[in-house]
């Protein structure tokens, strides 16, 4: 079956799943995303962590999407319905690099790294967390998001660098990201500039990282990842309306 009906098929069990809830239209979404995934073994291992958080965020993203929305009518069903599509469309991307049917496979990479990443901070920001337990619950599962596709992004940019180095980088990458993510959730500026501020924050880590690994990192590296750092936070709060 051709990438782009295995996308469809994924959108569409995705918009059958949310819409009529239930255990048998979760486990037909499920089963059709693994179905879909696995039906060719090509490199399936590369980009199965990519593949666990697509569809466990596609699910949840999209439940939550439901639960906000009007209930019934076509006004309702929309926004999970253009969510499907979307999510759908990261699906077919996924499929592509895993196949090799894209020749800029490690910039279709950063994109769909950077949608997951947009997509964890996006749902742990929005999501109600006043009761400690959900805090800890999504606190945990942002996480390990967050670790697995950190891990498998240094694995696809340096697979030569030795492993025990990357585990620990890997490792202490996403600790720091996770505390970003808890103290950027605090900040009054809006959860679409919070979840950029997380895709950001990654990405210069995930570069010094790879300079790291090639042995080629120095102070301008540095300097030039934190002045855009610093660049993007001073542009984000001059344009968020904080409040106390």
């Amino acid at each position: 079956m051709p990438s782009i009906l295995r996308a469809t098929f994924f959108g569409g069990t995705l918009t059958l799943a949310v819409i009529n809830g239930g255990f048998f239209w979760a486990s037909l979404f499920f089963a059709a995303a693994f179905s879909g995934y696995f039906r060719s073994l090509f490199e399936w291992n590369t980009f199965l962590y990519s593949f666990f958080v697509l569809t466990l965020y596609a699910y949840l993203g999209t439940s939550f999407l439901m639960s906000t929305s009007e209930v019934g009518g076509a006004s309702g069903n929309m926004p999970v319905v253009l969510a499907s599509m979307v999510f759908g469309t990261l699906f077919f991307l996924l499929l592509g690099i895993k196949e090799f049917l894209f020749l800029w496979r490690h910039a279709i990479f950063n994109f769909l790294s950077g949608a997951l990443y947009f997509f964890i901070g996006g749902t742990f920001f929005i999501v109600d967390k006043s009761a400690a337990g959900d805090f800890l619950l999504y606190f945990l599962l942002s996480f390990v998001a967050l670790y697995l596709l950190i891990r498998e992004s240094i694995e696809f940019f340096m697979e030569d660098a030795p492993k025990r180095k990357k585990e620990l980088l890997v490792i202490g990458s996403a600790v720091l990201v996770a505390e970003f993510l808890s103290v950027v959730s605090i900040l009054p500026i809006g959860f679409l500039n919070s979840a950029a501020l997380i895709i950001l924050f990654v990405f210069i880590l995930e570069d010094l990282v790879y300079y790291h690994l090639k042995g080629t990192l120095d102070r301008q590296i540095v300097l030039n990842n934190m002045t855009i750092l610093i660049v993007c936070l001073l542009f984000i709060f001059a344009t968020s309306k904080l409040s106390l």
